[in-house]
């Protein structure tokens, strides 16, 4: 009887096998993507990127001085009304 079993075994090994061959020799093939197309596309999203980082950069330190101008008028003007009023 085990022997039997094992013969049962080596068979389903075996279609399994021829299966999986079939299936590897004859299923269509997964198209490659065009990797250099891809790498290109994101260079150039990275380069785009990389320029709108700095733009706002730029932006919050043109910000950052104006708020010390503010800053700076509110201070004096609160020293004018201080003397005017002290």
């Amino acid at each position: 009887m085990p022997l039997e079993l094992a013969d049962y075994g080596v068979v389903i090994f075996a279609l399994g096998m021829i299966a999986w061959i079939v299936v590897a020799v004859f299923a269509p093939k997964k198209q490659d993507p065009n990797l250099a197309g891809i790498i290109k596309d994101n260079t150039k999203a990275l380069t785009e990127l990389s320029a709108v980082i700095e733009q706002q950069g730029q932006m919050l330190q043109a910000q950052g001085q104006a708020l010390q101008e503010l800053t700076k008028l509110f201070n004096d003007l609160r020293l004018e009304v201080v003397r005017k009023v002290g």
